[in-house]
Parts: structure tokens; sequence; C-alpha cells
């Protein structure tokens, strides 16, 4: 099986727990992606590899009821899932659909901005990515994006620990779930490629994002619900305890706050606009 089919698998069977945990990181992070690309009330919102909706979601509020949000996700249960959630908050203006990312089917000049939130770094060919959405922009609109910054020095560390990166370079093999390759291949190239695909007004940022957990054991939990699942389904259940352990107390020995687990994790945060008229 290949990678992009495993992950796919994955995500199915985390639909319903994904993001849904008293830890906090996709959220925020997808808040502050919707600040510094600067969503605005009556935008139409491109949502790229949506999830559960962490930025379409942060989006949607950002446009009001004069705007409309679209998501995108290849997993059909995370696209129900975020459809039902949008129907019980009551957000009409709000769709999410089963497609690729890599150049959606939408016709020319469709949205004011397009989001991608941990995601479009993940896809074979970025530079490809962004000319799809270059044209699928209106002329002055709006394309931001975030993912994880890799942490390599003066140790690799994955969510702000050096225990998961040892994780993941033993049982990876190769599969590129963590840790990520730099994303877009680094901050120059990203900047190169945009200005390839016809983007102007590029910004590349490195901010620091913050997880927080209750305790070592719920932060614990949380690697459950999201990509890392994939990662621990490698390891076989008489690794498992001890890998655990040593996760759950390298989370409390890092953590900046005495009562609860707060973890420091750098985040790249990637904007750019297609030229006006």
């Amino acid at each position: 099986m290949d990678a992009r089919r495993e992950a796919q698998l994955v995500f199915e069977r985390l639909a319903q727990d994904y993001d849904r945990s008293d830890v906090e990181f996709f959220g925020p992070a997808g808040e502050r992606l919707v600040d510094h690309v600067g969503v605005s009330p009556g935008n139409a919102v491109l949502d790229i590899g949506c999830g559960r909706g962490a930025v379409l979601f942060a989006a949607a509020r950002a446009v009001g009821e004069g705007g409309r949000v679209t998501g995108i996700d290849l997993s059909p249960a995370m696209v129900a899932s975020v459809l039902a959630e949008a129907e019980q908050s009551g957000l009409r203006w709000v769709n999410a659909l089963v497609l690729e990312a890599q150049e959606p089917a939408f016709p020319p000049e469709s949205f004011d901005v397009i989001t991608g939130g941990m995601s479009v770094h993940m896809l074979a060919d970025t530079l490809g990515a962004f000319r799809s959405y270059h044209q699928l922009l209106c002329p002055g609109g709006r394309l931001g994006l975030s993912a994880p910054v890799t942490v390599v020095d003066p140790a690799p560390e994955v969510f702000g620990l050096r225990s998961i990166a040892r994780l993941c370079a033993a049982h990876d093999a190769g599969s590129g779930i963590y840790p990520y390759a730099e994303a877009f291949g680094g901050a120059r190239k990203a900047r190169s490629d945009l200005r390839a695909a016809g983007f102007v007004q590029v910004k590349v940022r490195e901010e620091p994002a913050f997880i927080t957990a209750g305790s070592s054991e719920s932060f614990l939990r949380w690697t459950w619900t999201h990509g890392m699942r994939a990662l621990w389904e490698r390891v076989s259940p008489r690794e498992r305890d001890g890998a655990e352990d040593e996760i759950k107390s390298e989370a409390h020995a890092r953590s900046e706050h005495g009562d609860r687990i707060v973890l420091r994790v750098p985040v790249m945060y990637v904007t750019a606009a297609r030229p006006a008229p």
C-alpha cells in the first residue's frame, strides 16, 4: 500500500475523534492562519485538506453570512463530519466536498481566498498545486498556508519532543508521516515556487505555536487522534508501553507550565496574492 492510500485510510478511521479533545494546537494555528491571510466578511474561501475544520470554521466566522466557505478533503468521513457540524452550528454558508487537493475541480477565479492548514506541503507537486490555486483565485485574491517546521538542531523534535522524533526514526520506514522534510523545500524554495506560479507579495513567517494539554496523559491520548496514529499503528504492543512512558515523561519535563503541558512548536505561515488587475 502506498503512503498516500495509507494516510487516507488512517484519516477515515480518525474522522470522529480527529482534533476533538481537550488539547489545543490545530485550532489556534488555524485561527492564526486566517488572521495572516486576511479573511474578511463576504469573502469566498476554499480550504484545502480541511480535516475536521480547524481552518474552515475560523474562516466561516470571519466571512460571516455574506460569504461562503468550501472545504475539500480526500476523506469522506472527514467531509461528512464537517457538514454535520456546520449544520448543527447553523453555518449555512459552509460546504465540504470530497476532492483532490492537487488540482481542485472548480471554475477559474472562483475564490477570494484559498487556505491550507498543515496540508498542502504534503502534496507530491507543490509547484503544480500553486499554479492550480493561482487560477482558482480571483485577481487580487490571497493564498495562505501553514506547515510544521522541521526541527533538527540541536536534536530532532516532533511536536516539541525528542522522544517522538526517535519513535518516528525507528518506525516511519520512509513513509513521510513524521518527521516531515523541510516544508515546501524550505522558505527560499517556497518563495521561488510561488513567484514562478504567478504570485506576488510572498511572505514566509516562522512563529511559535503551542500544544496545551491538561496532563501528560491527555497529551498522549491526543497523539492518537491525528496523523500520528499512523505511526502508533506501526509500533508493536510490546514496545508501546515503554514508548508511551518516555513521551509522557519528556512532555512533563519540557512543559513551559508547571501544572499542565505546554509545548512550544514552530509553525511556518506562507501568504501570497494573485496580482490585481
